[in-house]
């Protein structure tokens, strides 16, 4: 039967023979081997992202180990009050403002303990003092608070004078009624 055919058919029907195999072996070889390609191309690319995901989350169990060590280490060090309960360390603190208030000469007549507070990873223990002092005692009363280990934050002070409305009372002139909410820091609960 093909040999009934002309040369020019011929031809033609080898070429479109040799083109339906051509098709036929990207159709079965080369598209699924680009498809697989593309295929392990998008798994790779998923698991560098999942990669970096797992590395990011090792980094910050490093940062976070740091931060722990950090945390035990202030725990240790000066900077939280010392005691082994909350009551211990609130008189801890009231005894470290009486001694910062006799080295400025300046004596309490009312102490007050205060709520706790919390503040990110660290509670405050508070004590509100009262006094009567003159400028240059509360400046250094508040100098030795601030310079101060255990840390001591003064949250509130109010003030006035003690003798604004009496000219008679010569002893009472340049005297301040202060009042002052001191906290000192303790290591947060943990959970």
């Amino acid at each position: 039967m093909i040999a009934s055919l002309s040369p020019a058919v011929r031809r033609l029907a080898a070429v479109g023979l040799l083109m339906s195999a051509a098709v036929l072996f990207v159709l079965i070889a080369v598209v699924p081997y680009f498809n697989r390609l593309s295929q392990l191309q998008e798994q790779i690319e998923a698991e560098r992202i999942l990669l970096g995901r797992f590395r990011a989350v090792a980094a910050q169990r490093r940062e976070i180990g740091g931060y722990d060590q950090a945390a035990r280490a202030a725990a240790e060090s000066a900077a939280y009050l010392k005691g082994e309960t909350e009551a211990l360390k609130a008189a801890g603190l009231q005894s470290t403002l009486s001694e910062l208030a006799n080295i400025a000469r300046v004596r309490f007549y009312s102490t007050r303990a205060l709520g706790q507070r919390e503040r990110n990873d660290v509670r405050l223990i508070g004590v509100r003092v009262q006094f009567k002092a003159d400028v240059e005692q509360l400046r250094g009363l508040l100098h030795r608070i601030e310079v101060n280990r255990p840390f001591l934050f003064v949250e509130a002070m109010q003030v006035q004078p003690v003798g604004a409305f009496s000219e008679r009372d010569t002893e009472l002139a340049g005297l301040l009624d202060v009042r002052l909410d001191v906290f000192g820091a303790i290591p947060g609960r943990k959970g």
